[in-house]
C-alpha cells in the first residue's frame, strides 16, 4: 500500500501546555518545541510559508516587521528593534491606543499584511512548495498559500472579545473548526500522497482563553481526541506530522490576554524530529518520490 504523509497545521498550538496535560496523542512517538529564533515577528504567514517552501520568504516576513515598528515589544512576538518614538510612546499610552495607532499609520503606508500575503506563495508561483514534489495533493489553505486569518468577520469578532464579548469570537471560531474537521476526513477518504491540513481556530480563542485555562484545557483535550481518531484511520506505512508555528504565552498588558510564545511545536508518529519550522520542507520533500537527497 503507497504512503502518505499527513500532516495537521495547528496555529497556535502552545508546546508547555501539550506537556502539561500530557496529551499522548499529540505528542505521538516524538514531539519537540521548535526553535524561531530565524524570524524577526513572530506572526503566522512567514512561519507557514517557510514550512511550504524551506526558507524565510522576505516579501513576505517584511510588511510584518514594518508594522510591528509602531508597536512597542510586548513578549515574545518580535525582534524588531523598537524606534524611540515607540519608546516614548510606550510609556504614556495605554497598549490598546498603541495598537490601534500602529493600525492606523500602517494603513497608510504600507497595505494590511495579511492581506497582501495571505495567497503569495500561490499567486506568485515565485517559490517551490512542498505541493510541487507530489502528484496528488490537498490542503483546505495555509497562510501564504490560500488562507486568510485576517478576515473582517474575525476582525470584528475579536473587537468585541476585547470589549469583554467573547460569544461572537467563540462562536465563529468553533464553527471554523467543525468545517475544518469535515474538510479533514473527507481528505482522508480520498487517495492523496500528501494532505496538508490547517486550522486557526485554536490561536483565534487562545489570545483570550490563555488566562482561563480549564476553558482551554477542554480545547486541547478536544485536539487529542482529534488526532486519536486520525490516527486511526492511518495505514501502516503512513506518515503523520503535526506542527504550529508558535505557541501562547499570557501577557499582563495584553487587552487580549495572550500573545505568541517564542517557539513551535512538532510531532511525528515516525520518531523523527525538526529543529525549526522551515525543517519541515526538507523532511516531506525526502518522502517524495520524484526527489533524492
Amino acid at each position: 500500500m503507497k504512503r502518505r504523509i499527513i500532516i495537521l497545521g495547528i496555529d497556535g498550538l502552545e508546546y508547555n501546555l501539550v506537556e502539561e496535560w500530557d496529551l499522548k496523542y499529540l505528542k505521538q512517538t516524538s514531539h519537540v518545541k521548535t526553535n524561531l529564533s530565524d524570524f524577526e515577528v513572530i506572526v503566522t504567514p512567514p512561519i507557514w510559508a517557510s514550512m511550504l517552501t524551506g526558507k524565510k520568504i522576505q516579501e513576505i516576513e517584511q510588511p510584518f516587521i514594518k508594522r510591528m515598528r509602531f508597536i512597542a515589544n510586548k513578549g515574545n512576538i518580535t525582534q524588531v528593534k523598537t524606534p524611540w518614538y515607540t519608546k516614548l510612546g510606550a510609556k504614556i499610552l495605554p497598549l490598546t491606543i498603541r495598537r490601534r495607532l500602529g493600525d492606523t499609520i500602517t494603513k497608510l503606508l504600507v497595505p494590511d499584511p495579511f492581506k497582501t500575503t495571505y495567497d503569495y506563495l500561490l499567486r506568485t508561483k515565485k517559490y517551490k512548495t512542498i505541493f510541487d514534489y507530489f502528484e496528488r495533493t490537498w490542503t483546505n489553505g495555509v497562510p501564504s498559500y490560500g488562507r486568510n486569518v485576517s478576515t473582517p468577520e474575525i476582525k470584528a469578532a475579536m473587537t468585541e472579545a476585547i470589549k469583554g464579548n467573547l460569544k461572537p469570537l467563540v462562536e465563529y471560531a468553533m464553527k471554523t473548526y467543525e468545517q475544518d474537521k469535515k474538510a479533514l476526513f473527507k481528505a482522508l477518504n480520498e487517495d492523496y500522497e500528501l494532505i496538508f491540513w490547517y486550522t486557526p481556530f485554536l490561536d483565534e480563542i487562545s489570545h483570550f482563553l490563555i488566562k482561563k485555562k480549564l476553558k482551554l484545557m477542554n480545547i486541547y483535550f478536544d485536539l487529542n481526541k482529534l488526532v486519536k481518531k486520525v490516527s486511526e484511520r492511518l495505514n501502516e506505512n503512513d506518515v503523520l506530522y503535526i506542527i504550529s508555528d508558535h505557541g501562547m504565552e499570557p501577557i499582563p498588558d495584553d487587552p487580549r490576554g495572550g500573545n505568541h510564545s517564542d517557539h513551535g511545536f512538532f510531532s511525528s508518529n515516525t520518531g523523527e524530529l525538526i529543529e525549526k519550522p522551515q525543517d519541515l520542507f526538507k523532511l516531506v520533500v525526502s518522502k517524495s518520490p520524484k526527489i533524492k537527497f
